[in-house]
């Protein structure tokens, strides 16, 4: 059911704009029941991560990030995209890099029911500072590719 409900949202996009992604993903009928079966596990990262539509244009990606976590602060390459929380209270950390390192500049957090924008090359870390797990459904535009991951000690090393 997700799968047509998403192909259907997102299939037809074609080089979205932020405005005609962000819109395309608030729209779906979808609640945390409907997307239970579909939760990722962590494995390898300290949250669990599954691309549920990827297609020329665009990239659906399923986040279930658990109490006490948080991500490494990355960007999404040359890719623009939206979180739209369904469940929990996700912390958003933007950073900025300069030759000194890697330094926070400003937190936010989102609620259920709310979205972010994420910029192309905006780096940030996702943190979930709450008790219940955070579940997000992101959508990027193009789909990833050439994202990095940051350490203060680090420039940077890509993970995708």
């Amino acid at each position: 059911m997700i799968h047509a409900l998403l192909e259907k949202a997102f299939g037809s996009l074609s080089s979205p704009t932020p405005a005609e992604l962000g819109s395309a993903l608030v729209s779906l009928p979808l609640s945390l029941d409907t997307i239970i079966p579909y939760l990722p596990q962590p494995a390898d990262l300290p949250y669990g991560r599954k691309v549920l539509l990827a297609t020329e244009h665009v990239e659906i990606v399923l986040i279930l990030l658990p109490p006490a976590q948080e991500s490494a602060p990355h960007n999404h390459g040359q890719s623009f995209g939206w979180e739209w929380i369904l469940s929990g209270d996700l912390t958003n950390v933007i950073y900025t890099l300069s030759e000194d390192g890697l330094r926070p500049e400003q937190a936010f957090t989102v609620g259920a029911g709310e979205s972010c924008f994420v910029a192309p090359g905006e780096i940030h870390a996702i943190a979930n500072r709450g008790d219940v797990p955070v579940v997000s459904l992101n959508a990027y535009s193009p789909p990833l590719r050439h994202c990095r991951q940051f350490q203060a000690e680090q420039k940077g090393t890509p993970i995708i």
